[in-house]
């Protein structure tokens, strides 16, 4: 099956702990020789002789012969032999790897600077800083023995690696092109510990046309990712929740979905099925439009866009009452674990208000985001750090709407984004994200009642459910 046909059903960030070291070393390298030096060694390893004929060859008088032999003797590369003959020393013989090739001479410098290995293969990543935040992606975890040692096993690493990392232009040596040329560690001074970062790394969830999921590919980025990959498969076993279809068929008929439920098959989702729905819906003018996968990625975040564009022009008349524009975020270990989550969300707030001078507020943006309760300290902290641009704009929620297992995005009167994310561990490592777009204003004010009825709620006596902005938190 062509691998053109797989669609992707999820992506997720993964973020692998790097160390960055400070390493010294000397390294041993080839040079070539001055010029009549070297000529004057190539023809005596090709056969020793006496001075005269090392004077006829190059046409060199008495004294300037005598003084160009007696200054390689004395750097110890050619000797007299008993017959009074040239010779080349073992010293001398050793810049030679055949007969007739070029003589070069090692030499010993001293190097050094930062390099960044990553925690799990101690693949070289490079000497500058990620860049990157330990938020919008799962962290892999790595045995607290190789965070203590990392030093020494950063440094096994370099000195068996060393001729790689070179070549990939991370630190720089000029040497000859041909293999002698190239530089060998001489002696490892010193590796210290700088500081630990996360490398960011995107790994695209796919499934064939029958809905079979494939094979996640390695990471093109690093050598050796086998001892990652287990770390991925470590982080998703961590993030899984149970099988949760009936929940979800649940979800379903609550909000009045009679179409999605017609997607699925034994696997998970019929590509055609959903390939013809979604023409089906640009025919009927986006009355109904189906997707797979997370609602923030490229494509799904295109067509959403696509439906916002119709109604701009609407909000902006609609000057007596500015429309909600509210988001549930599902309670799922996968659900915005990539750096798009947020940018799609800077995205609303943005164009809630239009640019110029006079300035309409077109609708109020309110993204909810799931916690166990107030005193979930931890997850309110994950929010704040992710959502840390728009923190007066994104709520905190307890957890429950569905069950945890629907993502909504309402404009309120016009369109509602409804996202089933389903957990089915024995056949998918990750969540499946369906669902669809619809402007029929039934199923629009249906899932507007939802929302409200929820968010609105309260869990006890002076406890809603609505905890507040995390700016306030």
């Amino acid at each position: 099956m062509s691998e053109e046909l797989n669609i992707a059903y999820h992506e997720v960030d993964f973020l692998l702990p790097v160390h960055r070291f400070d390493i010294r070393f000397s390294y041993v390298t080839k040079k070539g020789l001055p010029f009549t030096r070297e000529f004057v060694l190539r023809l005596v390893h090709i056969s020793p002789m006496i001075l005269t004929d090392l004077a006829t060859f190059f046409g060199f008088s008495k004294i300037e012969v005598e003084e160009a032999v007696s200054d390689l003797v004395d750097k110890g590369d050619l000797q007299f032999s008993e017959n009074g003959q040239i010779d080349l020393t073992s010293k001398s013989r050793g810049y030679f790897v055949g007969l007739g090739s070029t003589p070069l001479v090692s030499s010993l410098l001293e190097s050094g600077g930062q390099f960044a290995f990553e925690l799990a293969g101690f693949n070289c990543v490079g000497r500058k800083r990620t860049g990157e935040k330990w938020v919008s992606g799962l962290q892999l975890e790595v045995p607290n023995e190789t965070v203590a040692n990392s030093e020494r096993l950063a440094k096994r690493k370099f000195q068996k690696n060393f001729h790689k990392i070179q070549e990939q232009g991370f630190w720089e040596h000029k040497s000859f092109d041909d293999e002698p040329g190239r530089p060998s560690i001489y002696t490892m001074e010193s590796v210290r510990k700088l500081g630990q970062e996360p490398l960011r790394l995107t790994s695209l969830f796919t499934i064939d046309p029958e809905g079979i999921p494939v094979e996640r590919d390695g990471f093109d980025t690093l050598d050796e990712s086998s001892a990652i990959q287990e770390l991925v498969t470590d982080a998703i076993a961590s993030a899984q929740k149970p099988m949760n279809f009936k929940q979800v068929g649940e979800a379903m008929a609550a909000f009045g979905d009679q179409k999605t439920r017609t997607l699925f098959n034994d696997h998970s989702v019929d590509i055609v099925k959903l390939m013809l729905g979604q023409q089906s819906g640009e025919l009927d003018g986006g009355k109904w439009t189906p997707f797979v996968g997370p609602l923030y990625s490229k494509d799904n975040w295109q067509l959403v866009s696509g439906y916002f564009e119709r109604y701009l022009d609407d909000l902006k008349k609609s000057n007596d009452h500015i429309a909600d524009l509210v988001w549930i975020a599902p309670s799922d270990g996968f659900w915005g674990q990539s750096l798009r989550i947020s940018a799609c969300f800077s995205e609303i707030v943005d164009r809630a208000v239009t640019k110029g001078k006079s300035t309409i507020r077109l609708y109020n943006p309110k993204l909810y985001l799931p916690v166990q309760d107030s005193d979930d300290r931890r997850a309110i902290g994950r929010w704040k750090q992710v959502f840390s641009d728009h923190l007066s704009n994104a709520h905190a929620l307890v957890e429950g709407f569905m069950d945890g297992n629907v993502e909504v995005l309402l404009l309120s009167g016009h369109m509602v984004v409804v996202c089933y994310h389903i957990s089915r561990p024995e056949s998918l490592p990750v969540s499946l994200p369906v669902g669809y777009i619809t402007t029929d204003q039934k199923m629009v004010e249906l899932a507007e009642r939802l929302v409200q009825e929820y968010v609105g709620g309260i869990i006890s006596f002076e406890n809603p459910r609505d905890i507040g902005s995390l700016s306030k938190l």
